[in-house]
């Protein structure tokens, strides 16, 4: 049988099957694409930070400088070499939908680390109104989407010692590193897909075991510093936890009675701020709430979502962008 390649023949299948070959081009494309996408290894919830700005906050200038914020934050190794990617995220109502029922989509997902909210502290409700300014902030408490922060920093705590990584002291506290290499390459590399392919030869593990222990100590560090100027404002009488009310309910979704509990859901930036406004920036020089028709930084809220079960290891880079507020905004 002649099968062999000729001019003739090639032009003959170009001018009849043109349409095939295209088709068949393109067809693989796809495959190739698809399958790229599937397979590529994407990260994690506990490897993105997402910085949440509710619909009744604002920054001054654009959103941009939100973004080159969170990258200031991971250029500076504030954020660790586990965030590999870094967003802000503008929630705000759409159409027919609320920005409370676009919250309560990236919960789903828990697409979240830290929040912005406004209290409604600053606007004034007239006599007789319905307007209830702090609903949304309460919703979201009720809703159980952020953490108590006292029992936020309980956890890192917790993290820390309980598992081995750190010994406390009297005075001082020992970082144990041997325990930090064998959790990184019994556990964290063999749980993790990206670990897999990124510490794969000795000289990784090696690299990859340095920057866990750094992680680890930063977290104890950040709860510390967090810990210790908490308990000096309130030395001072200047409290600047943000504290709600947490609402149950019964079978029903109606509020039971006389079973409200109040506790600290995240920082008052204006508190934290307001001691220090002639030597640090001030927050609404970043940050602000529009009531009354004056821009202002009163009752802003800072809250850490609660997506433990979600990223274990990782749900404590909330508390790095914490510690940096409060050293950025205050002098504790």
């Amino acid at each position: 049988m002649d099968i062999k390649v000729t001019g003739n023949r090639l032009k003959n299948l170009l001018s009849y099957e043109w349409v095939k070959i295209i088709v068949s081009i393109v067809a693989g494309v796809v495959v190739w694409s698809l399958l790229f996408t599937t397979l590529a290894t994407r990260a994690t919830v506990g490897e993105q930070f997402v910085f949440v700005i509710y619909e009744n906050v604002s920054t001054l200038g654009s959103n941009s400088k939100n973004n080159e914020y969170l990258s200031e934050l991971k250029k500076n190794n504030v954020l660790s070499y586990d965030v590999l990617d870094l967003s802000v995220s503008n929630i705000a109502s759409a159409g027919q939908y609320t920005a409370g029922y676009m919250l309560s989509l990236r919960v789903t997902t828990q697409e979240g680390d830290v929040m912005l909210i406004s209290d409604g502290r600053a606007v004034k409700v007239e006599e007789g109104s319905d307007e209830d300014p702090t609903a949304e902030i309460q919703r979201a408490i009720n809703n159980r989407y952020f953490y108590d922060f006292q029992v936020f920093l309980d956890e890192a705590r917790r993290y820390c010692v309980s598992n081995g990584f750190i010994t406390e002291n009297a005075s001082d506290y020992t970082v144990n590193e041997d325990v930090i290499s064998e959790y990184f390459l019994n556990e964290r590399i063999k749980s993790a897909k990206n670990y897999r392919k990124t510490f794969r030869t000795e000289a990784q593990k090696r690299e990859g075991v340095r920057l866990e222990i750094a992680r680890i100590k930063a977290i104890y560090e950040n709860y510390l510093y967090v810990t210790q100027a908490i308990a000096k404002a309130k030395a001072e009488n200047a409290d600047f936890l943000w504290y709600g009310n947490l609402q149950f309910f019964d079978d029903n979704g109606k509020v039971i009675e006389n079973r409200t509990e109040v506790h600290p859901f995240g920082i008052d930036l204006a508190k934290l701020n307001a001691p220090f406004t002639e030597d640090k920036p001030k927050v609404e020089n970043r940050w602000y709430t529009y009531a009354n028709g004056k821009t202002t930084a009163e009752g802003l809220v800072m809250c850490v979502f609660n997506f433990n079960s979600h990223q274990y290891d990782l749900q404590f880079e909330s508390l790095a962008f914490i510690r940096n507020v409060i050293e950025t905004y205050s002098g504790y």
